[in-house]
């Protein structure tokens, strides 16, 4: 497992995640540190979306940036849509993936532990 990077992140959002979760999979081979994805509806273009490895996380914005460089938000709670559960089994089938571990609440924790005494997004 790669270590959840505990940074700020000060870039705005490209992409907003709603009903979003969180996988580590071995991207590289089980003999190497697993990376983290975020799959989720991607509010802009209403379709689903898996990222590349996340690379940083800031936990008090739920804002993700990803080995692209692409910046995402993750709103309000986790959760499962149709279209992104699609998205992710052709991802994995496209990287020959056959394990993950789903750390949604795990990371869902993290930011409600960080964040202000409000609700999410």
């Amino acid at each position: 497992m790669i270590p959840w990077t505990i940074q700020a992140v000060t870039h705005p959002p490209d992409i907003t995640l709603d009903a979003w979760s969180v996988y580590e999979v071995p991207l590289h081979g089980d003999s190497q540190p697993w990376s983290r994805h975020l799959v989720g509806f991607k509010r802009e273009g209403c379709r689903g979306q898996v990222s590349s490895a996340v690379q940083a996380f800031d936990p008090v914005k739920g804002v993700a940036i990803t080995k692209s460089g692409r910046v995402y938000l993750l709103n309000a709670y986790p959760g499962s849509d149709a279209d992104a559960r699609y998205c992710w089994g052709r991802w994995k089938a496209a990287h020959a993936i056959r394990k993950e571990c789903d750390v949604t609440d795990e990371v869902f924790g993290e930011i409600v532990r960080s964040g202000p005494a409000t609700t999410p997004g």
